[in-house]
């Protein structure tokens, strides 16, 4: 212990301030490092959402002690990979995510007991509105929905009742357009969901401001008149994905985009239209008469034998005799009446732009190279989208088909990072790397300022009577010769600082000449150089030990 005080005092105050100032240091960067060191990967437990739900989940994660980090203004939530399945399963445990509404679960922490009438019937109201948004963003292209609800209430006396009313707003994904079906889908749900509800008192908007379906106007789909505007949407949309979905069944899922525009005819015609046909002759009916008369005259002669009684017995007789027949047949002659009401909106023109895209081809390379489509079948498809819409030249129906190379926001936005400097490292594996190489430096310092010399130190003021400790300048050795052991003829002994030894032999059996190679000494020197040395410590010890300690000394100023 005296041996230790006395190498700490041999240092001196400078080196020893400058060993306590290099070990805080070192600390103070372990502690540092420590508190800075990468965190977990973190993934993606959920997104886009409410600031009020958001809050609820933090609070949920924190009540599980489970580490997370807010992206994108506090609309994204992220936690350690390996944990998020189990935050999802305690999330839902608490009902959440919600979308923001509250659905029956609010008449279960409701109290009935004190509950007033008034503050019952609202619950049920909101529980309503809730159920129903949660239903609505089950469908596809809808991310977030509201419901707000106007519940007919009988006043006292009054024989006359309101009608339900609802207001809808959605917010769809992006770059998701809902069509005519998916807009009636919506007022039919709400409609339906609440009792008295007709669907013509049910409004749609989006969160872009835009209206979907007009509360008095019948949505294309249910019952009522559509407006011209809704019903030529409605056809578009109907041509658009018809021919979309047949095309991806060859081309692929989002390969392929279709826009139609349709004219149509609205207005309502009554036509009436009366054929005859003359080879179509039919007897109606046939009237027959006959007629025939006789008349029969005398042709009496003037004489006076006309005066006497019994004249006329005697004269001839004269007379006609007439006959007539008569025949009327009417005939029926064919005719056709045909009355034609068109009310139905009937279709102009179509014309519809075709987009694909192209093909993605390997290189030699092992590189995927786009590529367009041939003519030939660009010319395929264009005949079999003619097919599909009933295509009428005489019309003026026009399809045009282009191929175009497709970008894909999705792929873009899952893309994984590339490494810094062309590797495969990301931001915090360089981090992780770079905190691991300053530790290692750190130690290294320490080592070579604080540990080395206070070694050597030690070990040159601690030697045992009888023997010498040179400190060699540049490479931290001792060099200890004990009297007894240095003797001419006789093996001479190096210990270096960590108690290593290394053995060379005497004058009697070593070329002077020869080089000798001192254990972990750079360089070498000759035998008779240090043969010469030993003889010159024996012969002078006390003079030896008065340098060593002079220099010693020295350093320690």
């Amino acid at each position: 212990m005296n041996g230790l005080l006395d190498g700490l005092k041999a240092l001196g105050v400078a080196r020893l301030a400058a060993m306590g100032l290099v070990a805080v240091t070192l600390f103070g960067l372990l502690i540092v490092l420590a508190n800075h060191s990468p965190a977990e990967k973190m993934a993606l437990l959920y997104a886009d959402l409410d600031g009020r739900e958001a809050a609820q989940m933090v609070d949920a994660l924190d009540k599980q002690q489970i580490p997370y980090q807010l992206g994108a203004n506090g609309t994204q939530i992220l936690v350690p990979a390996d944990r998020v399945s189990a935050a999802r399963i305690s999330l839902a445990r608490d009902g959440l995510p919600s979308g923001g509404s509250i659905g029956y679960e609010l008449l279960d922490r409701a109290d009935s007991l004190t509950a007033t009438q008034a503050q019952q019937r609202m619950a049920e109201q909101r529980a309503l509105e809730g159920e129903i948004a949660r239903t609505m963003r089950t469908i596809i292209g809808v991310k977030a929905a509201r419901v707000h609800l106007v519940l007919p209430r009988r006043e006292p006396f009054s024989l006359e009742q309101q009608d339900a009313q609802a207001s809808v707003m959605v917010s769809t994904t992006k770059g998701v357009r809902l069509d005519q079906e998916t807009i009636a889908a919506i007022v039919n749900l709400t409609a339906g969901a609440v009792r008295g509800l007709r669907a013509k008192n049910v409004s749609v908007v989006d969160s872009n401001g835009s209206v979907l379906a007009r509360a008095g106007v019948a949505a294309p789909g249910t019952s009522g008149a559509a407006a011209p505007d809704d019903i030529r949407r409605a056809t578009e949309a109907r041509v658009s994905r018809a021919v979309e979905d047949m095309l991806e069944r060859s081309l692929g899922p989002g390969r392929v985009r279709v826009e139609a525009s349709v004219q149509m005819d609205f207005d309502r015609v009554q036509e009436t239209q009366e054929k005859y046909d003359p080879d179509g002759q039919v007897v109606r009916s046939t009237q027959t008469s006959s007629d025939t008369s006789k008349t029969a005259e005398a042709n009496p002669t003037t004489s006076v034998q006309n005066n006497l009684p019994n004249a006329d017995a005697g004269a001839t007789a004269t007379g006609t005799q007439a006959a007539k027949q008569e025949e009327t047949t009417n005939y029926e002659i064919g005719k056709t009446v045909r009355t034609v009401l068109r009310d139905q909106p009937q279709i102009k023109k179509i014309s519809l732009a075709v987009m694909v895209d192209g093909i993605d081809e390997k290189g030699p390379d092992g590189l995927v190279k786009w590529q367009e489509r041939p003519a030939a079948d660009l010319a395929k498809i264009a005949r079999l989208v003619q097919s599909a819409i009933g295509y009428d030249a005489a019309r003026g129906d026009h399809v045009e088909v282009v191929t175009m190379r497709f970008t894909n926001p999705l792929e873009l936005a899952v893309e994984a990072p590339k490494g810094l400097f062309g590797t495969s490292l990301d931001k915090s594996d360089m981090l992780r790397l770079g905190q691991t190489g300053l530790l290692v430096v750190a130690g290294l310092i320490a080592l070579l300022v604080v540990v080395r010399p206070t070694v050597n130190r030690l070990i040159a003021l601690g030697a045992p009577d009888g023997a010498v400790g040179i400190g060699l300048a540049g490479a931290g050795q001792t060099v200890a010769m004990g009297a007894a052991s240095r003797l001419p003829g006789q093996t001479a002994m190096f210990a270096d600082g960590h108690g290593g030894a290394s053995l060379l032999a005497g004058p009697d059996n070593t070329d002077p000449d020869a080089m000798v190679t001192l254990a972990k000494i750079e360089g070498q020197m000759r035998a008779s150089s240090l043969r010469r040395m030993t003889e010159l410590v024996e012969q002078h010890p006390e003079q030896t030990l008065s340098i060593i300690r002079g220099w010693i000394q020295q350093e320690a100023h």
